[in-house]
């Protein structure tokens, strides 16, 4: 009798209970921002893009959307890149840069090298004479590091031409004792308040002919 009882005590008790299942957690919803009303959109370029482009422009650049780069050997990338075929100056031939990049030339081209150049010769400045933009190296001095013209954040300038052609060249004038080397100095020390590094011929052999103009993250005024 007792191991009956037992039975059916033990065939009525509650089975134990099971931990709630765990659910996947709900998909949160896609926001997609909203360009402010008459932003520019320009084709595969979000808002911030676009409104850097819209700026570039607005500036007077004559370019072409570059495609954008994905990290590729060598950890070279190119965001937001444009292939300028004239800023406010001439070009001898087109170079890539982002388009932050760009505007910061020009922006200086109108704060600095054309009023500048008025001043010294003057005469308008017609051409800036570059020695490229984007390209996939090392950092000169640190094989370790991606240049910054392997992002397109960086231009190298041979010099610059007025209006009648005469040439203003970094590398014969740049100690030149008069109005050529006043202005290449000039230029070169005003540029560091647009640039994040500025290299001249007294930063290292490398640079002894061209400057180096860079938005990067480091900060260096080689006068």
């Amino acid at each position: 009798m007792a191991l009956l009882v037992v039975g059916l005590l033990a065939a009525c008790a509650q089975p134990p209970r099971l931990p709630p299942a765990k659910l996947p957690p709900a998909p949160q919803p896609v926001v997609v921002p909203v360009p402010p009303p008459g932003l520019k959109l320009w084709p595969n370029r979000d808002a911030i893009q676009s409104a850097c482009l819209n700026d570039l422009e607005a500036l007077g650049a004559q370019f072409e959307l570059v495609g954008q780069a994905e990290p590729g050997r060598g950890g070279c990338t190119l965001v937001n890149g444009v292939k300028l075929l004239r800023t406010s100056l001439e070009l001898p031939r087109p170079v890539e840069l982002t388009c932050p990049m760009a505007l910061r030339l020009m922006e200086f081209e109108r704060d600095v090298l054309k009023p500048a150049a008025l001043q010294h010769f003057g005469k308008p400045l017609r051409r800036l004479n570059h020695a490229g933009g984007f390209t996939c190296k090392r950092m000169t001095g640190n094989g370790s590091r991606v240049s910054e013209h392997g992002h397109g954040r960086a231009i190298d300038i041979w010099g610059f031409s007025l209006l009648d052609e005469t040439t203003i060249s970094i590398d014969r004038q740049w100690r030149a004792r008069d109005r050529f080397g006043d202005y290449l100095r000039e230029v070169a020390r005003r540029s560091c308040d647009y640039f994040s590094v500025v290299l001249t011929p007294n930063s290292d052999a490398a640079h002894a002919k061209h400057f180096h103009w860079d938005i990067g993250q480091w900060k260096r005024c080689g006068l």
